[in-house]
């Protein structure tokens, strides 16, 4: 069994998209797979999971509600909360890989950066926590910023997202990243959520 968590320090840089589409290609791999969403204030990944019910999906006011469900998946995907707490420290000890996206300003760098520090410093192995690259404008951004995080000595994913509008449409219908129309925005989706699998 593997978990699978995506935590955040701050609100809407892509934490409940990514972990949404992870959960669709796993689903598509018939993995046994529990969508945990762990802010019950928003519930973001709950109520979408509802829109179109073909995935399951459970809201959890404890992480340690969590613990007891392993044994029932092949896969757990914890959307962390909203923002980072001592669930977070205890949600990072249990799971095999912690994502945290960001995007491209230093109002998205600085704080990721600290949140990483602070589970390095609390005893996370630092192989365990991943950067992904999220809302960005061009390629070209991208590539600034990887350079940047790269001298943190931190991973981070060389697949990145574009902010689409075509990804936010998907979204509202029910459906994962990975799932939209254009074949390109689908395929840039689909390696990504392919990488973070791999890089298990």
């Amino acid at each position: 069994m593997t978990i699978i968590a995506f935590i955040s320090q701050k609100g809407g840089v892509g934490k409940s998209t990514l972990s949404q589409a992870l959960a669709v290609e796993a689903k598509k791999q018939k993995i046994k797979v529990l969508l945990a969403d762990c802010d019950s204030q928003q519930g973001s990944s709950y109520n979408w999971s509802k829109i179109k019910g073909k995935l399951l999906c459970q809201v959890f006011n404890s992480v340690k509600e969590i613990w007891p469900l392993a044994k029932n998946y092949d896969l757990i995907i914890i959307d962390g909360p909203a923002r980072t707490s001592q669930a977070t420290l205890e949600i990072a000890k249990k799971a095999d890989l912690i994502i945290q996206p960001t995007g491209a300003s230093r109002l998205d760098l600085v704080p990721a950066v600290k949140e990483f520090n602070a589970l390095k410093k609390a005893g996370i192995p630092p192989k365990k926590l991943l950067f992904v690259l999220t809302r960005l404008s061009t390629p070209a951004e991208a590539k600034a910023i990887q350079e940047y995080l790269k001298n943190t000595g931190y991973a981070c994913s060389p697949w990145y997202l574009m902010e689409k509008a075509s990804y936010k449409q998907v979204q509202n219908e029910g459906k994962g990243i990975t799932q939209t129309k254009y074949k390109g925005l689908a395929k840039q989706a689909k390696e990504l959520v392919s990488s973070l699998l791999d890089y298990l």
